[in-house]
Parts: C-alpha cells; structure tokens; sequence
C-alpha cells in the first residue's frame, strides 16, 4: 500500500512540474522565445565544415626581406634569374654584400635555407644575392664552370659579375666589401667570377669545389672532380684568369669534406697550391695549422697562410663530411647537419678583406 502512495505522489509531482513549465513558457516574452526558437534551429543545422589547418611554416629564410624570382638582364639581352635578401638590422647604404651560388640540381631558395647564410646576415648586416642558373643553359642547373671559354661558363661568370655591379650601385653597397661563395659546381664558379673580375671581389670562398681551370667539357668536369689535376696547376689558372688578379691577388677559403665521393679532397689542396701561387705566398710562408672540434663531429683541419697579421689563404679539411655544405639544415639536399657551420666560417673569413680601390673601372 505504501508502494501505491509513493508510486501516485511520483506521478501527481511530475505532471504538475509539466503543467509548471508550460505556464511558464506561455508568461514568457515573445523575444525570448523566438530568441529560444533560433538557438535550436541554429543547433539543428549541420556544423560548417572545420578550418583547413594552417600548413607548417617554411624554415626560416632569417628576420629580414626575401624576395625570390627577381629578374636581371644585362646589356647584351643575357638574363639571370636571381634572390635577394636583406637584413633589417641596418640600412642598405654601405653595406657589404656575400653572393651565393648553388651547386647543381639546386635552387637559390633551397641553398638560402641549406646553408642558412641568411641568419648571417642578419648578425652581420650585409646582403645576400643568390644567382640561379637557367635550366635552358644546363638541364641540371650546373654553372658551367667545366667550360670556362668566353661563350659558355666565361659569359655566365661575367653575367653574374653585371649583376654583382648593378646591385651594388643601386643599393649603394660598399663595392670594397664584394665577397663570392659557392658550393660544388657553384663554387667552380664562384672562383671563375672571383679570377675573371678581380677588381669587383674582395674574397672568395669554395666549399667542395674542383680545382681551376683543369676541365674543358663535361666528360673532363666529371675528371676532374674525381681525380683533381694531372696538370701543372699555375698555368691552368693563366689559362682562364684575367691577368690583374696575379697583381691584385685574390684570398680564398677553401672547405672540403675528407668523405666527399663526388668531389675527391685532392681537389682541395689542389686548390690551396693554386691560390698559394696566385697570392704570392711563397714556400717560405709557413702555414699555421690547427684541428679544432677534435673528437666531435666538428672536426676539422685549418691550414692557413698569412701575410703580416691578416689570413689571405685557408684550407679547412673537415673530417667526417661527405658532399654536402657543412654544418646546414640537413633537411635540404646537399647539406649536412654535422660539421662546423661553413656560413659562419665563410662570413668570418670575409669580414676582415677588402678590395682597396674597387668601384673604380676595371684594370
């Protein structure tokens, strides 16, 4: 019986908390309830589809301006796709300028983000040009530099030199502190640009380049970056350097991995004995060697040469590295996470030169 009464009491609350509700609803101000209304016909409609997730930032191309896909041409209607980047940290005016040019099968962006030379420049306010060369030219982006003559990687080196003069004049950049690197076939060119314009460049640095002027074709680049020279090395610079340069001299970084299986290391002593030459700097310099990182996959050898207090030529044998810029974004082909950071070797080896006169017409 108790059973009942509960059971009745239930039944009798619940239908006058309905009866409650109801009377409330018909008190209630039309607003509310058209407002009540809309919120359940707003739920009732299927949800928007989600957001597209953002994609992932690029790597960082540094705190200044990129700006890719610029256009030169020079005088002659030759043209040269070209990046530059500038710092934020200074202005323009005065500030030296680092070019940069890729090796084969490379682009100028994914060499900005490989070697991250860009973080450089921010340190050290200058600015970064990266020349790319025109698949029209070599289907694999090599710089010619295994063709050094006047129409092949001579026009493509006095090409970049063009623009090298044009940026300069019209960013008013200190033509004292023009400064060349390049990586693999990059820096064949590099030191091409470097001989054949001795007046504009300042310095230059080749990081598992092959050694000068030994290649006429393709068949004999691929020679010479397996075996080095068989030749006299002095002559083959005479063969494709602008005869100023063995009066001006030309200081040079050389970097070379011990493991590199494309370029063979002979390259870079071959290189060091070329430049020896060049710069004057006779047997009876001693070199100052050093092995810094050792134990670590930093190490590395450094062999430099002076004259006075200043180091005019310097060879850095890394230990471990094969053919890849040293101490990059190993994400980006053609550079490795390990060994010491060749940007910061590079700028380091720059900032002390200058090219004492430059801007006047060349000798």
């Amino acid at each position: 019986m108790a059973r009942s009464f509960t059971s009745l009491f239930f039944k009798a609350a619940k239908k006058l908390s309905k009866l409650q509700r109801a009377a409330m609803r018909m008190a209630a101000p039309k607003a509310a309830r058209k407002r009540t209304t809309s919120v359940r016909k707003a739920a009732a409609k299927p949800a928007p589809p989600a957001a597209t997730p953002r994609q992932p930032a690029a790597p960082s191309l540094g705190g200044g301006r990129w700006e890719s896909s610029r256009q030169f041409s020079d005088g002659a209607g030759r043209q040269l796709t070209f990046a530059r980047y500038t710092p934020v940290s200074a202005p323009r005016a005065g500030m030296p300028l680092v070019v940069m040019l890729h090796g084969c099968r490379q682009t100028s962006l994914a060499f900005a983000r490989g070697s991250r030379m860009n973080q450089w420049a921010d340190a050290g306010s200058f600015m970064v040009l990266y020349p790319q060369q025109s698949m029209t030219r070599q289907v694999q982006r090599c710089w010619r530099w295994f063709q050094p003559d006047d129409p092949h990687g001579g026009a493509e080196a006095d090409l970049i030199a063009a623009l090298i003069r044009s940026e300069v004049a019209r960013h008013g950049l200190d033509p004292e502190r023009v400064y060349i690197a390049g990586l693999s076939a990059g820096a064949g060119m590099a030191a091409l640009v470097a001989l054949r314009h001795p007046a504009l460049i300042a310095a230059v640095a080749m990081h598992s380049g092959p050694v000068v002027g030994d290649a006429h074709s393709a068949t004999g680049g691929i020679g010479t970056m397996r075996r080095g020279s068989l030749k006299p090395l002095l002559p083959l610079l005479e063969g494709v350097a602008n005869p100023a340069v063995f009066r001006l001299g030309m200081p040079a970084l050389i970097l070379q991995g011990q493991l590199d299986a494309t370029v063979a290391p002979r390259n870079g002593k071959q290189l060091f004995e070329q430049f020896r030459a060049l710069n004057d700097l006779s047997p009876e310099n001693v070199p100052v060697e050093r092995v810094l990182g050792l134990g670590t996959d930093k190490a590395y050898r450094r062999v430099d040469l002076l004259r006075g207090r200043k180091t005019i030529l310097r060879l850095c044998e890394i230990t471990r590295l094969e053919h890849a810029w040293s101490g990059g974004d190993g994400s980006v082909k053609y550079h490795a996470r390990g060994g010491p950071d060749a940007s910061a070797l590079v700028w380091r080896f720059f900032q002390g030169l200058r090219r004492t006169g430059a801007g006047q017409s060349p000798p």
